[in-house]
């Protein structure tokens, strides 16, 4: 085998290699969109088991999201609004909540990281919110604050930017 061959095929090797770890291995931006959709999934009770030990097993994947003093200030569509302090206190609002709207469905669109810091990010999302009840479908922003630990991404705040669409 010639030298240009060999160091053509060693150069797609490696540049085969790159791919797969790039591949295999997610950037910071998709590790915080997991987390993102970890906590969609928990939240929403669409296809779920409505009996006590699926909505306990969905409320502590809630909480592997956010620190333990996470942040939530929201002034949701039709009048909610509210503050949580501390991933106690969003475990109990999140079991009334799942009680309240057993049909609650929450899908993300429009995620936009910036901010991204090696221990610190930021993300703004649109979440489309169905309670399964009559009018009670909207659209809502949110800016969500991320700390990262021990090498995993938590949520540390949520806040409402605007209220977008209430039907």
């Amino acid at each position: 085998m010639s030298s240009f061959r060999r160091k053509t095929l060693i150069g797609v090797l490696i540049a085969l290699a790159v791919c797969a770890l790039w591949w295999v291995i997610p950037s910071e931006e998709e590790r915080i969109r997991r987390v993102l959709e970890q906590a969609r999934s928990s939240v929403s009770s669409e296809g779920n088991s409505a009996d006590g030990l699926a909505l306990l097993a969905r409320v502590s994947q809630l909480t592997q999201c956010l620190t333990r003093d996470v942040e939530i200030q929201v002034d949701v569509f039709g009048g909610l609004s509210g503050n949580l302090a501390g991933v106690d206190e969003v475990r109990a609002a999140a079991v009334g909540m799942t009680q309240q709207f057993p049909g609650l469905k929450v899908q993300l669109s429009e995620i936009q990281m910036s901010d991204l810091m090696p221990t610190s990010a930021k993300a703004t999302v649109v979440a489309a919110i169905n309670t399964g009840s009559r009018n009670g479908q909207a659209a809502q922003e949110f800016e969500l604050r991320f700390r990262k630990w021990e090498g995993r991404w938590y949520i540390s705040k949520i806040a409402t930017v605007q209220a977008l669409r209430a039907r």
